[in-house]
């Protein structure tokens, strides 16, 4: 598996730097920038020139914002058999389950984990407060 990492200007470069702090090297991440007088055509060329080596059911691109220009393209090049599937909204949390079990679940069963497990992926300490209030309470 090839995992794709684009977003608004440097944002998949800034997640891999991130992911390799952690892990080491990422070989199996490719980050790929969108700079601004880019559109989406300008998009798609760079993933499919990052891609064409790998065989396109093995490919997963994250975006960082549904519907962006990243994810617009991604979505095309997916809808057209040049990847597998894509996600949007790009955070280290899913970045580093993506990291852990690509070796382990194909793809279809990566996307369903991280869907499944994303709502534990953002708190607020307002939150986890209650939650503590809660448990003294009983």
């Amino acid at each position: 598996m090839k995992v794709i990492l684009i977003g608004h200007g440097k944002t998949g470069v800034a997640f891999k730097e991130a992911i390799q702090m952690i892990f080491g090297k990422a070989e199996d991440f490719i980050a790929l920038t969108f700079e601004p007088g880019e559109g989406i055509e300008d998009v798609k060329n760079k993933i499919l020139q990052a891609s064409s080596k790998f065989s396109t059911d093995q490919i997963l691109i994250v975006t960082d914002l549904f519907s962006g220009t990243p994810y617009n393209a991604a979505a095309d090049l997916a809808l057209n058999g040049k990847a597998k599937d894509v996600i949007a909204g790009m955070s280290l949390p899913i970045l580093l389950e993506i990291a852990t079990k690509m070796t382990s679940v194909s793809i279809t069963e990566l996307v369903q984990e991280i869907l499944a497990d994303s709502a534990n992926y953002t708190t607020a300490l307002s939150w986890e407060m209650k939650k503590i209030e809660k448990e003294d309470d009983f």
